[in-house]
């Protein structure tokens, strides 16, 4: 029988889960990063006003559900949805279809969404559309800088803001003495925010990494690790059969 395959994102690890079961494969839930609220709620109030009050076009980017999660968090569901569906000339753009359906969620009907799931796809699919523009980019502290930067240097306005913040968790997980002993069948990143907590707390693994995405790949490489396996989507679904692909 396979051994569990850990999962340890923040948050929303039950869908991987269920995902995992419908193919037979065991999990192991224990998160090695913790999500938070941004102390500080004055980023996401003014990302917020601009929506509401700016006079240019704009553009919403989603990089992460948990961006505009805990965005509605902030400013209130209802006041993100009403500022959303008050513009006509407001278009969304995300970095894949996970992220797009987040967008969707809050009232965008059209996402543009790049052919690779990553920053500079997306950046690189935006500027080729449009060679300036104004976007708004709510993230988390520890946000890659990618999207924004390849904007700003193609000509665009970009405000971004912190609406959320991501740490390792404080104390020792209790997993962590399974990787050690083999007792899980691999480990599943699908941020480098959980590759960095995960090498903190055990930093030669020994046992199969599998990764939900390229950039997130490129993480674990610049630990100094090789994922065994890169699912060409994040979906729940694509990420659950490249890891049956692997383990069965």
């Amino acid at each position: 029988m396979v051994k569990p395959v850990l999962l340890i994102r923040g948050d929303n690890n039950e869908s991987d889960e269920a995902a995992l079961t419908k193919l037979g494969i065991p999990s192991l839930i224990d998160p090695y990063i913790e999500i938070k609220i941004a102390n500080d709620p004055t980023d996401g109030e003014h990302l917020l006003s601009l929506l509401e009050k700016s006079e240019s076009p704009l553009w919403l980017l989603a990089t992460s559900v948990n961006a505009l999660k805990f965005w509605s968090k902030i400013v209130g569901e209802d006041r993100l949805r009403s500022a959303i569906s008050a513009r006509t000339d407001l278009r969304f753009a995300a970095v894949g279809d996970t992220t797009a359906d987040a967008l969707r969620n809050f009232g965008a009907d059209e996402v543009f969404i790049p052919k690779d799931a990553t920053g500079k796809s997306l950046a690189d699919g935006l500027v080729g559309m449009y060679p300036t523009g104004r976007a708004l980019i709510p993230g988390g502290n520890l946000a890659m800088k990618t999207v924004p930067s390849a904007l700003v240097s193609a000509g665009w306005r970009v405000s971004t803001a912190v609406v959320y913040v991501t740490s390792p968790v404080e104390k020792e997980p209790k997993s962590v003495h399974l990787v050690r002993d083999k007792e899980v069948s691999a480990v599943l990143f699908r941020s480098p925010s959980a590759v960095r907590a995960f090498t903190h707390f055990v930093p030669n693994p020994a046992i199969p990494l599998v990764c939900a995405g390229v950039t997130t790949a490129l993480a674990l490489e610049e630990q100094g690790l090789k994922a065994a396996a890169l699912s060409p989507k994040p979906s729940a679904e694509v990420v659950a059969f490249t890891i049956y692909s692997l383990l069965c």
